[in-house]
């Protein structure tokens, strides 16, 4: 605007590989959508580059049609709200399907690559046009036995774009439902207008979930966002503190049993030690003692556990062997148990 010449010729499509078809479609607010198909030495692909609303230069290179299925004569065309629609027709072995992509208003990627054709007799030749309701319309021409037809499908459903981002030290991951949401610290897929879209966090290990945040999502449980616009959501995930303790000694006695214990930081401890016996032709564990402590910071903590009467008693007549359970429950985090058999010796 405002000049009478062109600027310098810039190339969109990478050197290395033949570029044709070229498209263009420019959006209500300047954005500039380009679409090609490009060669890669094998197959054909079919690519987009978008220079935004006020920007002097094009995006990457985006990726719309699928390897290795030959995809060609794309076609490009822009919604009022900027939603764009890119159609092109692609070979599955034995015909060509019609399939289109869609980015959604707010968005800056395409969406999942949809068949619109039906698979067995080749579709080709795509059309495209949008209305200013921005109902996209696809016409192509489709193969019968003995003559060619033309068909068209239309999608009335308005896309917007669900972004998530993960937010906090720890990590995990969120799936959506229906699928398109399960990547990495942020991601958008788009999402027909009206579609309730549920979000489920799994917190990885020594993580845990946290809460949602935006578009009205909060607390832990799953978190459902109705799409009547471009929506975005936090999951936040919070580092749990380790759990990992060592056990140094554990010196059994004739009245108590003392270990010490290595703590990474503040918690309870618990000790319980059972040993086994035969009742009835079955075998029992019955308890020997229990003994519990808290520890207010990182470091070494003694425990003495004493032996139950029933256990010095059966000393008296012999040995025992019996398992020692060490658990460490690290505030804020989760239980860590290990467990260990000893002898506790006859007492003369």
């Amino acid at each position: 605007a405002g000049s009478g010449t062109f600027a310098v010729a810039v190339d969109l499509s990478a050197a290395g590989g033949t570029a044709y078809d070229p498209q263009v479609a420019v959006g209500s607010d300047g954005a500039t959508t380009v679409v090609w198909t490009r060669s890669n030495g094998s197959n054909l692909i079919v690519q987009a580059r978008t220079r935004p609303a006020g920007s002097g230069t094009f995006d990457g290179a985006e990726d719309l049609s699928a390897p290795l299925q030959g995809a060609d004569y794309p076609q490009v065309a822009v919604a009022a709200d900027g939603a764009t629609t890119v159609v092109w027709d692609r070979w599955d072995g034995s015909n060509r399907i019609v399939q289109a992509s869609t980015r959604p208003a707010g968005s800056s990627m395409f969406g999942g690559a949809v068949d619109l054709a039906a698979a067995g007799q080749n579709a080709d030749y795509p059309q495209l046009a949008v209305g200013v309701d921005g109902a996209a319309t696809v016409v192509w021409q489709r193969a019968g036995p003995t003559y060619s037809r033309i068909q068209q499908s239309t999608s009335l459903a308005t896309m917007y774009s669900l972004t998530l981002t993960r937010s906090g030290a720890g990590s995990g991951s969120v799936s959506s439902s229906p699928a398109g949401i399960g990547c990495g610290p942020v991601c958008s897929y788009p999402f027909s207008l009206s579609t309730s879209v549920t979000l489920t966090a799994s917190p990885a290990t020594g993580s845990s979930f946290t809460g949602w945040s935006g578009s009205g999502c909060s607390g832990t449980s799953t978190c459902t966002v109705t799409m009547l616009g471009a929506r975005a959501v936090d999951a936040k995930f919070t580092k749990l503190p380790s759990n990992k303790f060592t056990i140094k000694s554990v010196k059994p006695g004739v009245k108590a049993l003392t270990s010490t214990v290595v703590l990474p930081g503040p918690g309870t401890i618990t000790q319980i030690v059972t040993r086994s016996v035969k009742k009835k032709s079955k075998t029992v564990k019955i308890a020997v003692c229990k003994t519990s402590k808290k520890a207010t910071k990182a470091g070494a903590v003694k425990l003495t556990c004493k032996l139950s009467s029933a256990t010095r008693n059966a000393l008296r007549k012999r040995s025992l062997r019996v398992s020692v359970k060490t658990t460490f429950t690290p505030t804020g985090g989760l239980l860590a148990s290990k467990t260990k058999t000893v002898t506790l010796k006859r007492k003369r």
